[in-house]
Protein backbone atom coordinates (compact mmCIF):
# COMPACT_ATOMS: atom_id res chain seq x y z
CA UNK A 1 0.00 0.00 0.00
CA UNK A 2 1.03 3.12 -0.65
CA UNK A 3 1.83 5.90 1.28
CA UNK A 4 0.96 9.31 2.00
CA UNK A 5 4.38 10.65 0.37
CA UNK A 6 4.59 9.00 -1.97
CA UNK A 7 0.78 9.80 -3.65
CA UNK A 8 2.37 13.09 -3.28
CA UNK A 9 5.44 12.55 -4.92
CA UNK A 10 3.35 11.54 -8.31
CA UNK A 11 1.12 14.81 -8.42
CA UNK A 12 1.92 16.69 -11.41
CA UNK A 13 2.55 20.33 -10.80
CA UNK A 14 2.31 23.28 -13.17
CA UNK A 15 -0.58 24.09 -16.33
CA UNK A 16 -1.79 20.68 -17.34
CA UNK A 17 -1.24 19.59 -20.94
CA UNK A 18 -4.04 21.01 -23.57
CA UNK A 19 -5.01 17.16 -24.10
CA UNK A 20 -5.69 16.40 -20.55
CA UNK A 21 -8.81 14.35 -19.83
CA UNK A 22 -9.75 14.79 -24.17
CA UNK A 23 -10.40 12.01 -26.40
CA UNK A 24 -8.39 12.12 -29.74
CA UNK A 25 -8.95 10.47 -32.37
CA UNK A 26 -7.02 9.57 -35.40
CA UNK A 27 -6.43 7.26 -38.54
CA UNK A 28 -4.44 4.79 -38.34
CA UNK A 29 -4.77 1.71 -41.39
CA UNK A 30 -8.06 2.75 -42.77
CA UNK A 31 -9.24 2.47 -39.08
CA UNK A 32 -10.29 4.48 -36.17
CA UNK A 33 -8.97 4.37 -33.05
CA UNK A 34 -8.97 6.43 -29.99
CA UNK A 35 -6.51 7.08 -27.40
CA UNK A 36 -6.72 8.18 -24.13
CA UNK A 37 -4.07 10.15 -23.44
CA UNK A 38 -4.79 11.36 -19.46
CA UNK A 39 -2.21 9.72 -18.47
CA UNK A 40 0.28 7.62 -21.12
CA UNK A 41 0.61 4.64 -18.55
CA UNK A 42 -2.75 3.47 -18.71
CA UNK A 43 -3.22 4.76 -22.12
CA UNK A 44 -5.36 2.42 -24.47
CA UNK A 45 -6.63 1.97 -27.50
CA UNK A 46 -10.21 1.54 -28.10
CA UNK A 47 -12.05 0.15 -31.43
CA UNK A 48 -15.02 2.40 -31.88
CA UNK A 49 -17.45 1.87 -35.65
CA UNK A 50 -16.94 4.38 -38.16
CA UNK A 51 -19.78 7.00 -37.88
CA UNK A 52 -22.19 7.00 -40.80
CA UNK A 53 -21.78 10.40 -42.78
CA UNK A 54 -23.87 13.34 -41.36
CA UNK A 55 -23.24 12.31 -37.89
CA UNK A 56 -22.01 14.85 -35.17
CA UNK A 57 -18.63 13.98 -33.97
CA UNK A 58 -18.21 14.81 -29.89
CA UNK A 59 -17.37 18.60 -29.18
CA UNK A 60 -13.29 19.37 -28.91
CA UNK A 61 -11.78 21.89 -26.34
CA UNK A 62 -13.42 25.05 -26.98
CA UNK A 63 -15.96 24.24 -29.29
CA UNK A 64 -19.84 25.63 -28.70
CA UNK A 65 -22.71 22.79 -28.50
CA UNK A 66 -24.64 22.79 -31.55
CA UNK A 67 -27.58 24.95 -31.86
CA UNK A 68 -31.31 23.85 -31.95
CA UNK A 69 -32.81 22.72 -34.95
CA UNK A 70 -34.97 25.28 -35.85
CA UNK A 71 -38.67 24.85 -37.97
CA UNK A 72 -38.81 25.90 -41.55
CA UNK A 73 -40.27 29.49 -41.17
CA UNK A 74 -40.55 30.16 -37.78
CA UNK A 75 -38.01 32.79 -36.45
CA UNK A 76 -35.79 31.19 -33.45
CA UNK A 77 -36.94 33.39 -30.60
CA UNK A 78 -40.34 31.57 -31.13
CA UNK A 79 -38.92 27.91 -31.26
CA UNK A 80 -39.68 27.28 -27.17
CA UNK A 81 -43.05 29.14 -27.15
CA UNK A 82 -46.10 27.54 -28.02
CA UNK A 83 -48.36 28.70 -30.66
CA UNK A 84 -51.29 30.59 -28.63
CA UNK A 85 -54.04 32.47 -30.88
CA UNK A 86 -55.22 35.82 -28.91
CA UNK A 87 -58.66 35.33 -27.44
CA UNK A 88 -61.76 36.40 -30.15
CA UNK A 89 -63.63 39.73 -28.82
CA UNK A 90 -66.89 38.67 -27.98
CA UNK A 91 -69.68 39.39 -30.86
CA UNK A 92 -73.32 40.19 -28.76
CA UNK A 93 -76.41 38.90 -30.94
CA UNK A 94 -79.63 39.85 -30.98
CA UNK A 95 -82.69 38.00 -30.62
CA UNK A 96 -86.09 38.37 -28.11
CA UNK A 97 -86.09 38.36 -24.86
CA UNK A 98 -89.41 36.82 -23.97
CA UNK A 99 -90.72 36.72 -20.10
CA UNK A 100 -93.17 33.72 -19.52
CA UNK A 101 -94.85 36.11 -16.20
CA UNK A 102 -98.05 34.31 -15.12
CA UNK A 103 -101.31 32.20 -16.72
CA UNK A 104 -104.94 32.70 -15.27
CA UNK A 105 -106.51 28.84 -16.79
CA UNK A 106 -110.82 28.73 -16.68
CA UNK A 107 -110.68 24.66 -15.78
CA UNK A 108 -108.53 21.94 -13.39
CA UNK A 109 -108.46 18.89 -15.52
CA UNK A 110 -107.30 17.09 -12.46
CA UNK A 111 -109.88 15.07 -10.01
CA UNK A 112 -107.52 14.77 -6.80
CA UNK A 113 -105.51 17.44 -5.40
CA UNK A 114 -103.98 20.64 -7.73
CA UNK A 115 -102.70 20.51 -11.53
CA UNK A 116 -99.12 21.00 -11.94
CA UNK A 117 -98.39 23.30 -14.59
CA UNK A 118 -95.50 24.20 -16.92
CA UNK A 119 -94.96 26.10 -20.13
CA UNK A 120 -93.08 24.58 -23.45
CA UNK A 121 -92.54 27.89 -25.35
CA UNK A 122 -90.96 27.22 -28.94
CA UNK A 123 -89.23 29.95 -31.11
CA UNK A 124 -88.06 29.03 -34.31
CA UNK A 125 -86.29 25.48 -34.22
CA UNK A 126 -85.79 25.77 -30.24
CA UNK A 127 -88.10 24.65 -27.72
CA UNK A 128 -87.43 25.94 -24.31
CA UNK A 129 -89.55 24.59 -20.83
CA UNK A 130 -90.18 26.44 -17.71
CA UNK A 131 -89.95 24.48 -14.38
CA UNK A 132 -93.40 23.08 -12.68
CA UNK A 133 -95.44 25.39 -10.31
CA UNK A 134 -96.36 22.51 -8.60
CA UNK A 135 -99.86 22.86 -6.51
CA UNK A 136 -100.59 26.26 -8.79
CA UNK A 137 -103.71 24.96 -10.31
CA UNK A 138 -105.68 27.57 -12.42
CA UNK A 139 -103.45 30.61 -11.17
CA UNK A 140 -99.43 29.80 -12.21
CA UNK A 141 -96.80 32.11 -11.79
CA UNK A 142 -93.25 31.33 -13.60
CA UNK A 143 -91.29 34.87 -14.16
CA UNK A 144 -88.83 32.90 -16.62
CA UNK A 145 -86.94 35.01 -18.66
CA UNK A 146 -85.45 32.93 -21.95
CA UNK A 147 -83.33 34.63 -24.51
CA UNK A 148 -83.72 33.49 -27.68
CA UNK A 149 -81.27 34.32 -30.37
CA UNK A 150 -82.40 35.38 -33.83
CA UNK A 151 -80.29 35.49 -37.01
CA UNK A 152 -82.83 38.37 -38.30
CA UNK A 153 -85.59 40.41 -37.69
CA UNK A 154 -87.10 38.29 -40.36
CA UNK A 155 -86.92 35.16 -39.23
CA UNK A 156 -89.29 34.46 -36.63
CA UNK A 157 -92.59 36.53 -36.33
CA UNK A 158 -94.48 34.02 -34.56
CA UNK A 159 -93.91 31.95 -31.29
CA UNK A 160 -95.85 29.20 -29.61
CA UNK A 161 -96.50 28.53 -26.06
CA UNK A 162 -98.27 24.90 -24.68
CA UNK A 163 -99.22 24.79 -20.93
CA UNK A 164 -99.02 21.11 -19.35
CA UNK A 165 -100.20 19.58 -16.07
CA UNK A 166 -97.31 17.50 -15.24
CA UNK A 167 -98.07 13.89 -14.06
CA UNK A 168 -96.35 11.63 -11.72
CA UNK A 169 -97.85 8.35 -13.15
CA UNK A 170 -99.17 9.08 -16.68
CA UNK A 171 -97.89 11.33 -19.83
CA UNK A 172 -98.51 15.21 -18.92
CA UNK A 173 -101.89 16.61 -20.65
CA UNK A 174 -101.64 19.81 -22.62
CA UNK A 175 -104.17 21.86 -20.93
CA UNK A 176 -104.05 25.00 -23.19
CA UNK A 177 -102.19 26.28 -25.93
CA UNK A 178 -101.34 29.93 -27.95
CA UNK A 179 -99.71 30.64 -31.32
CA UNK A 180 -98.40 34.47 -30.71
CA UNK A 181 -97.21 36.89 -33.88
CA UNK A 182 -94.68 39.30 -32.59
CA UNK A 183 -95.53 42.73 -34.26
CA UNK A 184 -93.19 45.25 -35.96
CA UNK A 185 -93.07 47.30 -33.31
CA UNK A 186 -90.99 45.08 -30.90
CA UNK A 187 -88.32 44.86 -33.39
CA UNK A 188 -88.30 48.97 -33.91
CA UNK A 189 -87.17 48.50 -30.19
CA UNK A 190 -90.85 48.93 -27.58
CA UNK A 191 -91.56 46.33 -25.91
CA UNK A 192 -94.76 44.04 -25.26
CA UNK A 193 -96.66 43.71 -22.14
CA UNK A 194 -99.90 41.93 -22.97
CA UNK A 195 -101.71 38.82 -21.96
CA UNK A 196 -102.84 36.41 -24.45
CA UNK A 197 -106.00 34.00 -24.92
CA UNK A 198 -105.29 30.42 -24.80
CA UNK A 199 -107.35 27.73 -26.52
CA UNK A 200 -107.99 24.14 -25.59
CA UNK A 201 -111.09 21.72 -24.81
CA UNK A 202 -113.58 24.17 -23.96
CA UNK A 203 -112.90 26.44 -27.44
CA UNK A 204 -111.06 28.85 -29.26
CA UNK A 205 -110.26 31.72 -26.99
CA UNK A 206 -111.91 29.85 -23.93
CA UNK A 207 -109.26 28.35 -21.34
CA UNK A 208 -107.79 31.61 -19.98
CA UNK A 209 -104.85 33.69 -20.84
CA UNK A 210 -100.80 33.80 -20.00
CA UNK A 211 -98.79 37.43 -19.66
CA UNK A 212 -95.81 37.55 -21.89
CA UNK A 213 -93.20 40.18 -22.05
CA UNK A 214 -91.56 40.20 -25.32
CA UNK A 215 -88.84 42.62 -26.40
CA UNK A 216 -86.27 42.62 -28.85
CA UNK A 217 -82.48 43.21 -27.90
CA UNK A 218 -79.17 42.25 -27.34
CA UNK A 219 -77.95 39.60 -25.76
CA UNK A 220 -75.58 39.15 -22.99
CA UNK A 221 -75.45 35.64 -23.63
CA UNK A 222 -77.39 32.85 -25.19
CA UNK A 223 -79.99 30.60 -23.59
CA UNK A 224 -79.72 26.83 -24.93
CA UNK A 225 -82.58 25.18 -25.77
CA UNK A 226 -83.93 23.05 -23.05
CA UNK A 227 -85.86 19.87 -23.86
CA UNK A 228 -87.47 18.23 -20.56
CA UNK A 229 -86.92 14.24 -20.50
CA UNK A 230 -89.98 12.71 -19.58
CA UNK A 231 -88.34 8.88 -19.76
CA UNK A 232 -85.89 8.12 -17.47
CA UNK A 233 -84.78 5.05 -18.65
CA UNK A 234 -84.39 5.55 -22.60
CA UNK A 235 -81.26 3.96 -23.32
CA UNK A 236 -81.38 1.39 -20.75
CA UNK A 237 -80.17 -2.25 -21.66
CA UNK A 238 -83.71 -4.11 -21.57
CA UNK A 239 -84.19 -6.46 -18.66
CA UNK A 240 -86.28 -9.24 -18.17
CA UNK A 241 -89.69 -8.23 -15.81
CA UNK A 242 -92.02 -10.80 -14.23
CA UNK A 243 -95.12 -9.45 -15.64
CA UNK A 244 -97.28 -7.99 -12.77
CA UNK A 245 -101.25 -9.46 -11.96
CA UNK A 246 -104.03 -7.61 -13.06
CA UNK A 247 -105.26 -4.93 -10.86
CA UNK A 248 -108.45 -5.25 -8.55
CA UNK A 249 -110.81 -2.69 -10.16
CA UNK A 250 -113.14 -1.25 -6.91
CA UNK A 251 -116.81 -1.33 -7.03
CA UNK A 252 -116.49 2.07 -6.01
CA UNK A 253 -114.16 3.16 -8.34
CA UNK A 254 -116.62 2.35 -10.91
CA UNK A 255 -119.56 3.96 -9.40
CA UNK A 256 -117.46 7.17 -8.62
CA UNK A 257 -116.84 7.14 -12.60
CA UNK A 258 -120.46 6.04 -13.23
CA UNK A 259 -121.50 9.20 -11.65
CA UNK A 260 -119.74 11.31 -13.38
CA UNK A 261 -120.75 9.44 -16.95
CA UNK A 262 -124.24 8.22 -16.71
CA UNK A 263 -124.47 7.56 -20.14
CA UNK A 264 -121.16 5.28 -20.11
CA UNK A 265 -121.67 1.48 -19.15
CA UNK A 266 -119.94 0.04 -16.37
CA UNK A 267 -118.20 -2.36 -18.25
CA UNK A 268 -117.00 -0.08 -20.33
CA UNK A 269 -115.49 2.07 -17.72
CA UNK A 270 -114.19 -1.40 -15.64
CA UNK A 271 -112.44 -1.74 -19.34
CA UNK A 272 -110.77 1.21 -18.97
CA UNK A 273 -109.94 1.29 -15.62
CA UNK A 274 -107.54 -2.23 -16.41
CA UNK A 275 -106.38 -0.59 -19.27
CA UNK A 276 -105.06 1.93 -16.83
CA UNK A 277 -104.11 -0.29 -13.87
CA UNK A 278 -106.69 1.19 -12.06
CA UNK A 279 -105.49 5.03 -12.30
CA UNK A 280 -108.73 6.68 -11.30
CA UNK A 281 -107.30 9.68 -12.89
CA UNK A 282 -105.76 8.34 -16.30
CA UNK A 283 -109.44 6.26 -16.76
CA UNK A 284 -111.17 9.76 -16.68
CA UNK A 285 -108.95 11.29 -18.87
CA UNK A 286 -109.31 8.15 -21.34
CA UNK A 287 -113.13 8.55 -21.15
CA UNK A 288 -113.45 12.19 -21.40
CA UNK A 289 -110.74 11.88 -24.64
CA UNK A 290 -113.00 9.28 -25.95
CA UNK A 291 -115.98 11.29 -25.50
CA UNK A 292 -114.85 14.53 -27.56
CA UNK A 293 -113.62 12.11 -30.33
CA UNK A 294 -116.70 10.67 -30.77
CA UNK A 295 -118.46 14.50 -29.90
CA UNK A 296 -116.00 15.66 -33.09
CA UNK A 297 -117.04 13.17 -35.55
Amino acid sequence: MMSATERRDQVVLGPLPPSFLRLETRTSNGETVTTVTADPAIGRQVDLPTPPPGTQQPPTSGARPPAPQQRPGVPPQHQSQPDLQPAQPYVPQAGLSITIAQAVLNKSYTLIGSMDPYVRLKVGHNTYETFTHAGADKAPCWNKVYHCALPNTHSVRTVSVEIFDERALTDDQRIAYAKIAVPQSVFEGHTLDEWFPLSGKLGEAKEGSINLIISYTTMPMITLPYQRIHYPYAGVAPQHFTPRPPPEISEADVNNIKDMFPEVDKEVIRTVLESKHGNVEAAVAAILDIMDGDGGS
